[in-house]
């Protein structure tokens, strides 16, 4: 071998920018004998915002804590898909795990239900609050265990961690303030605006909205006073009633709705 290849070396260069970021201040690091400048968890943070905003008036907020001596923790927005930068034991666990888990969650119920108190007719799920975060974790835990050898996700349970990562009131209602609740609320304006696009009175033949509705062909046309509408239990039992009226009638003349 002659020389590294440039990939080599550029994967290279984020491992000791991502040991300068997990050690911080503690570890003088250097790279090519100059020091990097990332002396910090939140440094490193920062180049990953950094990149991602066109300018610094759009860079997103960012949310700091240092827990304790084992847990360190970052919380920004995204655009509306989740996002997480993780280590455990300065390893990046690039696919998160059970670590990233247990900061988000407490995250995403917290701001879940105060944009559902303020607005009774939200009724936002975690799931959608965890769409607008971009969360970062720097943790120790003991004895660590990842789905293999690249160590890409951490699967060690939460009670195995060693220490707690409780996330403080003042810390959380911080994150309320970051715009997430704003984008939360957009979001849902726009989801209500499509809504009421397709229930603006225009007549139509199909049915939209209703999880596992089997709808038949003759809705809405002269041939509808022949429809039946079944429920069942179950989609199996569904699925039966559907193709057994069909062999039968030759005509798909019924609405299949599974309780």
């Amino acid at each position: 071998m002659t020389h590294l290849e440039d990939d080599v070396v550029a994967l290279l260069k984020n491992r000791v920018i991502d040991m300068a970021g997990c050690l911080g201040k503690s570890v003088k690091v250097e790279l090519n004998g100059i020091r990097v400048l990332v002396r910090a968890f939140t440094d490193y943070v920062n180049l990953y915002l950094d990149s991602a905003a066109k300018s610094e008036a759009e860079k997103p907020p960012s949310y700091h804590v240092k827990v304790n001596d084992r847990w360190e923790v970052c919380v920004s927005l995204s655009d509306g898909q989740f996002q997480q930068v993780s280590f455990v034991n300065s390893i990046s666990t690039i696919k998160g795990g059970p670590h990233v888990d247990y900061v988000t969650s407490q995250t995403t119920t917290h701001v879940m239900n105060f944009v559902n108190k303020k607005n009774k007719s939200a009724n936002f799920k975690a799931h959608n609050v965890k769409n607008y975060l971009w969360v970062f974790v720097n943790a120790l835990i003991d004895n660590p265990a990842f789905d293999s050898q690249t160590k890409e996700t951490l699967t060690l349970r939460q009670s195995s961690f060693g220490s707690k990562c409780e996330l403080s009131q003042d810390f959380l209602t911080k994150v309320t303030k970051s715009g997430i609740v704003e984008s939360l609320l957009s979001w849902a304006n726009f989801k209500q605006s499509k809504y009421l696009k397709k229930s603006d009175g225009t007549k139509s033949q199909k049915i939209h909205g209703i999880e596992k509705l089997d709808d038949t062909n003759k809705a809405g046309g002269k041939e509808s006073n022949k429809c039946t509408l079944i429920l069942t239990e179950g989609d199996s039992i569904g699925k039966g009633s559907c193709i057994g009226q069909a062999c039968c009638c030759g005509l798909r003349l019924l609405w299949r709705v599974p309780r």
